[in-house]
């Protein structure tokens, strides 16, 4: 790629894409989506141009603000990358960096984080935010994961912290078929024997059975029901365009990533959820049953207790919990 003024150029196909603000742009309109409602999160980025970004995020008036606030500063999030064992020198690819807690925290162990991220907000928000850190090794790309300006064999590793659930929302076809062809362009920028990380919800969460609403289409049951089922039911509901956020078991999510070319999946889960991972415990073998006897958060009512008992019992139980952090290798 070449830079010249206000454009960059690809010199072998000759297309041109504007740099705003300093950042190349691969993509135009994008709808905005993120934890803070967009007009306070406009407002955060003009307070961040003359304050400190985490001071503005802490100190604000607005509750969703504070709220969203203690996602966006914990950088604990990417606890996971340990798991992987790369070493210093690795070059990582964050797909969807949102407001970047992921980029900031590999940076600090990495020699170069790119952080790719469609919602122009956000990547005002994070060129704030590295800039003020010192971040010098990242580098921000307006852009999704259909259009990554990459040679293939890139990276050493490409992060989905909560992408993979989303990427069927804007693409037309069978949404596991649409997940797969993403995964297939995750895994072509990886070198060989690179490692993806998926940071996502599970499934059969046992919340999702006795009708918690899935937290991506608002819709009770829909994880659960068999796919025709729930994409009627999502249709009944109100959801134009049915249910296409689509989630896996552990099960599910290996047979996906192994048709996606990955030749090795480790499944972890992150408690007490993949955003904030205190615990990462591998699925397979016995440490979950450990935790569970040893770490079991409130206090459940007899029935619930019960019934969490009978689970364990049956090594059940980790097959319910929330969410996972998987490493797939190519």
């Amino acid at each position: 790629m070449e830079e010249k003024s206000s454009r960059l150029r690809c010199p072998f196909c000759r297309e041109a894409w504007p740099i705003v603000g300093g950042i190349p742009e691969f993509v135009e309109e994008f709808p905005y989506w993120g934890e803070i409602p967009a007009e306070q999160m406009r407002e955060v980025n003009r307070a961040a141009e003359t304050r400190p970004w985490k001071a503005v995020l802490l100190d604000s008036a607005d509750p969703k603000v504070r709220r969203a606030a203690e996602m966006i500063t914990a950088l604990g999030r990417a606890n996971w990358h340990l798991l992987a064992n790369l070493p210093p020198e690795s070059r990582v690819l964050d797909l969807g960096a949102g407001t970047g807690t992921n980029s900031h925290a590999l940076a600090m162990h990495y020699r170069e984080v790119v952080a790719v991220e469609p919602v122009r907000e956000r990547v005002e928000f994070m060129r704030r935010r590295f800039t003020q850190e010192g971040l010098s090794n990242i580098k921000i790309l307006r852009s999704s994961l259909w259009k990554l300006p990459f040679p293939p064999e890139s990276f050493d590793l490409v992060a989905m912290n909560g992408v993979l659930e989303w990427v069927a929302e804007s693409v037309a076809g069978d949404p596991g078929e649409v997940q797969e062809r993403a995964l297939r362009k995750a895994a072509s920028v990886l070198k060989p024997g690179g490692c993806l990380y998926l940071g996502i919800e599970n499934r059969y969460c046992a919340g999702y059975f006795i009708g918690y609403p899935d937290p991506h289409s608002g819709v009770p049951f829909v994880t659960v029901l068999p796919r025709f089922l729930a994409n009627w039911y999502s249709r009944r509901k109100g959801l134009a365009g049915g249910y296409r956020n689509y989630l896996y078991s552990s099960r599910g999510y290996r047979k996906l990533l192994r048709r996606a070319g990955f030749s090795r999946v480790e499944v972890y889960l992150a408690l007490p959820s993949y955003n904030n991972p205190r615990f990462l415990i591998p699925i397979d073998g016995d440490a979950y049953s450990y935790y569970a006897r040893s770490f079991q958060s409130g206090r459940p009512g007899r029935l619930r207790k019960a019934i969490r008992e009978f689970l364990l019992r049956l090594k059940l139980l980790k097959y319910v919990e929330y969410s996972f952090a998987i490493l797939a290798y190519k």
